[in-house]
């Protein structure tokens, strides 16, 4: 009975070793398989966009189905961490893209979350991908008056600048209703505190921060905060208190 016992234990071991290796045989039949499709470049079957050795992905699928996760399906981020992309200036969408991929653009959360995302991009992918949102509908903001002091002396700045400090008004560059041209970008609509966290990095050039990057290892490494393309602004908002930066940031979120 015993003998009988462990014939038929073995039986069902080599059973299963019989099932396991068919199933590794299918699924490495199947990652062949999948590696074979042709690169998408629609949005037609988006369900395709992540195919293994598919690095040509129309920058309209990564859109939808990659920035979307913060930045929203069009453009409009929920988060206050997170810039609206709905609007923006084709150029300015273009530069910024590069600036990340070429690890010239390193504010802290650019560091963080864009220099991954934006490292594998070519060039017609992010031409693609700026377009898109370029062409997307911008946040409206429910206007409430401007009855708060704070967005009286943030559209006093936009509109006039602070002569005395050399703050130029933000609309000579940004247009008249924070629209943005060409390279200067939209900061109309724009979340307060992003537009604050940018002024900052412009005020403080040489600011660096101790932060744990580096892949797997994690390895800890100085990085010195850098907005390139940015002279302009650099002179333009150094004098410029924490006060004046919240209160400009605060009218803008109302364009």
């Amino acid at each position: 009975m015993r003998i009988f016992s462990k014939m038929i234990g073995r039986s069902q071991v080599a059973s299963s070793l019989v099932i396991a290796f068919s199933f590794s045989v299918a699924a490495l039949a199947g990652c062949t398989y999948f590696n074979n499709i042709p690169p998408v470049t629609t949005l037609e079957n988006p369900a395709r966009s992540r195919t293994l050795g598919d690095y040509e992905v129309a920058g309209n699928v990564l859109a939808v189905q990659v920035c979307a996760a913060c930045h929203g399906v069009n453009g409009q981020s929920h988060s206050p961490m997170v810039p609206n992309l709905a609007g923006q200036q084709k150029d300015y969408l273009v530069n910024q893209l590069q600036d990340y991929r070429d690890h010239s653009r390193s504010n802290f959360y650019g560091v963080r979350y864009m220099w991954g995302m934006a490292g594998p991009l070519k060039d017609k992918q992010i031409q693609e991908l700026a377009d898109y949102f370029s062409k997307q509908a911008p946040m409206k903001i429910a206007n409430t008056g401007l009855e708060d002091p704070q967005l009286v002396r943030g559209k006093e700045i936009f509109e006039k600048g602070i002569p005395e400090q050399g703050v130029i008004q933000c609309n000579s560059c940004h247009g008249p209703n924070g629209e943005g041209m060409a390279t200067f970008p939209r900061i109309a609509g724009q979340h307060a505190f992003y537009l604050t966290q940018q002024l900052k990095v412009w005020q403080h050039p040489d600011q660096k921060r101790f932060m744990e990057v580096g892949g797997n290892t994690w390895a800890p490494r100085t990085i010195t905060f850098a907005r390139p393309r940015g002279v302009l602004m650099q002179n333009n908002v150094k004098n410029l208190s924490d006060a004046d930066a919240e209160a400009v940031a605060a009218y803008l979120n109302t364009l």
